[in-house]
């Protein structure tokens, strides 16, 4: 199925890690639009019709606009290149609004060592669930990513004194080819214990086992206003594949 995908897309984007990535989520599609290095892909959700736009900028300036318009309502969300200019008229057809920015790291390099990695341990998705829970629900409140996905890979966490998790990371899989590459998300820090380098920590321990697992590459989303992670993700090595704004209908902040 994610085969019969890839050979509807354009030659260009066969390769792209983010493409690669998405086979899956995207394997049941429809192609809205496409030129010979852009594509404008839809996919039925339970809550709606999810939108995706890859590719070169200036086809898609003119090819999204089109889809947005012939596809008309129903578009929970869309994921689009930030430097797409999206006209007025054709949001307001699709009912949606510009309402995030974020980017796509990926790095194929292992992370210089950091400081606080001996700390870093393993964590069971199953047996310590509880505990990473309560430590994304102070560390990390707003994010959807929890353990015990049928993805999850694994996840990594640094604990106090008390047993209790400072912070933690997920790792899910991405069927990227015959190797999956590995994502991660989920990443949480408790307000106390913030500014000692635990993220950067986490993250850098997370993604040299994922490659010295025979990952591929390692990726990573991020808001594309957190300064702070942008500079510790460059240390670590991870660079930006693409930067996306996300399009949704009014209120909302996320598919």
């Amino acid at each position: 199925m994610a085969a019969r995908l890839l050979e509807r897309l354009p030659t260009v984007l066969r390769a792209r890690r983010d493409v690669l990535d998405g086979q899956v989520r995207w394997a049941a599609a429809s192609v809205l639009a496409q030129d010979d290095a852009a594509v404008v892909l839809v996919v039925d959700s339970p809550a709606g019709d999810l939108l995706w736009a890859l590719g070169d900028v200036e086809q898609l300036g003119r090819l999204v606009p089109d889809a947005l318009v012939g596809h008309g309502g129903g578009l929970c969300w869309a994921t689009v290149p930030r430097a797409v200019e999206v006209p007025a008229e054709a949001l307001d057809v699709a009912g949606i609004r510009r309402q995030t920015t974020w980017d796509r790291f990926t790095t194929d390099a292992p992370p210089p060592q950091q400081p606080g990695e001996g700390a870093v341990v393993a964590l069971d998705p199953v047996r310590d669930a509880a505990a990473i829970n309560a430590c994304l629900d102070v560390g990390h409140p707003t994010t959807r990513d929890r353990p015990g996905a049928p993805d999850d890979a694994g996840w990594w966490g640094v604990p106090g004194e008390g047993g209790e998790l400072l912070g933690v990371l997920g790792v899910t899989t991405r069927p990227s080819g015959a190797t999956p590459s590995m994502h991660l998300h989920g990443l949480g820090v408790v307000p106390a214990a913030r500014g000692r380098g635990l993220g950067a920590a986490i993250t850098a321990t997370a993604a040299r086992r994922a490659l010295q697992a025979g990952a591929p590459w390692v990726s990573l989303g991020m808001y594309a206003d957190n300064v702070h992670a942008r500079r510790v993700y460059d240390a670590l090595g991870f660079r930006v594949d693409v930067e996306n704004a996300g399009y949704g209908p009014p209120g909302a902040t996320h598919p």
